[in-house]
C-alpha cells in the first residue's frame, strides 16, 4: 500500500508531463512549480511517514529529484509558450511518463510488500549475517579451480524487549540473558530461493526463544549476498537446469542424478553449519553468539528442495531432533531405479518427530502416488510422532513470504487461491507448535487435537512406543 503523501508525489509529478502532450498552445504558470511541489511532498514523507525509506521506492525518489532538477530554471525564467520543436518535447515528455509508470509499477504491482504476520513471543528478534567456508570442498560452480564451497548465513535470535512492541531484524542487537542457551533451529530455502524467504518465520521463532539461522545456498539461492556485501547471483546452468527438472523434461536417470547431485551439495552445507557452531566458529561478528546456543536441541526444516536436506540430515545426525519438510519432496529416500525406471523408495523407518506439510496437489490422487509417495511413506513407516498439513487452495509459493511481498512474482511461480496472509500464518503458528513439543518439550493444543477444518487437512500418527511429553 502506499501512503498518502507516496501519492501526492506521483500526482505531483504528472501535470507537467501530460500538458506538452495536450493540443494547447499556452503554458499555465502553476506547472513551473509542479516538480518543486512534488519534491516538498517528497520530502514531508520523509520526516512523516513511520518508514519513510522504503526500496522499492527509491527508483521514484530518483525520478522526482530529477525532475526538479531539470526543470528548476524554470521557476524563475517562465515562458508561456509550447516549445518549438514539440515533436522533441513530446518524446521526451512520453519517455518521462514511461519511466514515471514504471516508478508506479514497482511499489504497487510488482513489490507492494503487503503485511506479514508479526512475532507474537517475548522477545526482540535481533539479526547478523556470518560466512562459513568449507576447506574440505571445491567449489564446483565456481570457475576460479581450487575455491572452496562459502555460503552466507543469517541469524534471528532473541534479543530483551525495550517496550509493549516487539522490534525485529535488529541488527547486531545484544542476544538475551534471560535464558543460558536457546535451541537451535536451520532452515534451506528452495531451489533458486533466498535466505530471506520465510524471514515471518524465523522472526516468529526467534520471539519465542530460538536462534534460527537460515542458510544462502551460493549459487543455487536467486542471490547470495555475504557479510562483507559481496553478492553471487544464481547459476546460470543450475537455473535451466531446475527448470528442465521442473518440467519433466529429462530422463529419469538424469532426473535422479541430477536431484541427488543437489541434495548432496545441500546437506553438506546444512552439516556446515550445525559442525561450525558446535566448533564455535563464528568469526569476530558472531563472537556474542558464543555459549547461548543448545546445540543438544537442533531442529532442521526447509521449503521445497531444502525440506529435502533438512529430511535427509535428519536422518543421518543423531544430533538433529526434528524435521519440517514444507511441501518438498523426499529425495533422499528415493534411493534408485527400477528396471521400468520407476522410483525404489526406500523402507527404512524414519525415527525423528516429522511434520510434512502440502499444497492443494496433495488432495490430487495422482501427486500422493509420484511426488508426495517417499514423504508418505515416511509417514506410514515413522516410529516417531510424525504430522501431515494439508493447507487448502495453496500453491507451492504460498508457504513462503514472496505472496506478500511481490504478489505479481509469486503468481507467475505458482501460488492458490488461498489468502496470502492466512496461509503463512499457518505456516508460522504449525511451525512454532511442533518445535515446542518436540524441541522444549511442551504441550500443544494445536497438535494433539484434531485441527482439520475448511482450510486445513490435518492428520497425526503418533505410535504407541512413543511416550507423551
Amino acid at each position: 500500500m502506499l501512503t498518502t503523501l507516496e501519492i501526492l508525489i506521483i500526482i505531483a509529478n504528472i501535470p507537467l508531463l501530460v500538458w506538452h502532450l495536450l493540443p494547447v498552445k499556452r503554458v499555465p504558470r502553476f506547472l513551473d512549480f509542479m516538480p518543486l511541489t512534488s519534491v516538498i511532498f517528497l520530502v514531508i514523507h520523509l520526516f512523516i511517514d513511520n518508514e519513510p525509506v522504503r526500496l522499492r521506492m527509491i527508483p521514484l525518489y530518483i525520478f522526482t529529484i530529477t525532475m526538479f532538477l531539470v526543470t528548476m530554471s524554470k521557476i524563475f525564467n517562465h515562458n508561456p509558450n509550447q516549445p518549438r520543436r514539440r515533436a522533441v518535447t513530446v518524446i521526451g515528455r512520453m519517455f518521462a511518463l514511461f519511466m514515471l509508470s514504471i516508478c508506479v509499477l514497482i511499489p504497487t504491482v510488482v513489490l507492494p510488500l503487503k503485511p506479514l504476520p508479526e512475532p507474537t513471543g517475548n522477545f526482540n528478534v535481533g539479526t547478523v549475517v556470518l560466512d562459513f567456508t568449507d576447506e574440505n570442498r571445491v567449489e564446483t560452480f565456481s570457475k576460479e579451480e581450487g575455491k572452496s564451497r562459502k555460503i552466507a548465513v543469517q541469524f534471528w535470535y532473541p534479543s530483551d524487549k525495550t517496550d509493549s512492541k516487539i522490534l525485529y531484524d535488529i541488527s547486531g542487537a545484544p542476544i538475551s540473558k534471560s535464558q543460558k542457551n536457546y535451541p537451535v533451529l536451520i532452515f534451506s530455502h528452495g531451489a533458486f530461493g533466498m535466505r530471506m524467504s520465510n524471514a515471518s518465520t524465523f522472526r516468529e521463532l526467534a520471539s519465542h526463544g530460538y536462534i534460527v539461522t537460515s542458510i544462502d545456498h551460493t549459487y543455487q539461492a536467486f542471490y547470495t549476498a555475504f557479510e562483507d556485501g559481496k553478492g553471487i547471483p544464481v547459476n546460470i546452468d543450475f537455473l535451466n537446469t531446475a527448470i528442465g527438472v521442473s518440467r519433466d523434461g529429462l530422463p529419469a536417470e538424469e532426473t535422479f542424478k541430477i536431484t541427488h547431485d543437489w541434495l548432496d551439495l545441500r546437506t553438506a552445507d546444512i552439516e556446515l553449519v550445525i559442525d561450525s557452531l558446535k566448533s564455535e566458529e563464528f568469526g569476530r561478528s558472531g563472537e556474542f553468539l558464543k555459549g547461548h546456543m543448545d546445540l543438544t536441541k537442533i531442529g532442521l526444516f526447509g521449503h521445497s528442495l531444502g525440506g529435502a536436506a533438512s529430511a535427509q540430515v535428519s536422518r543421518e545426525r543423531d544430533d538433529v531432533k526434528a524435521a519440517i519438510i514444507i511441501d518438498g519432496t523426499m529425495i533422499g529416500d528415493i534411493i534408485g531405479l527400477n528396471r521400468d525406471k520407476k522410483e525404489i523408495i526406500t523402507d527404512k523407518s524414519f525415527d525423528k518427530p516429522l511434520m510434512l506439510m502440502y499444497g492443494s496437489l496433495f488432495q490430487e490422487e495422482e501427486a500422493k502416488a509420484t511426488s508426495y509417495l517417499p514423504n508418505i511413506n515416511a509417514f506410514n513407516n515413522s516410529t516417531n510422532a510424525a504430522y501431515s498439513l494439508c493447507i487448502k487452495g495453496s500453491g507451492h509459493l504460498n508457504f513462503t513470504d514472496l505472496p506478500r511481498i511481490s504478489p505479481f512474482l509469486a503468481g507467475m511461480l505458482g501460488v492458490g487461491s488461498i489468502d496470502s496472509f492466512k496461509c503463512i500464518k499457518i505456516v508460522n503458528d504449525y511451525t512454532l507448535n511442533f518445535f515446542d513439543k518436540h524441541i522444549k518439550g511442551q504441550s500443544s493444543p494445536l497438535l494433539d487435537g484434531s485441527a482439520s477444518s475448511n482450510e486445513i487437512e490435518f492428520s497425526k500418527r503418533v505410535p504407541n512406543t512413543v511416550g507423551k511429553k
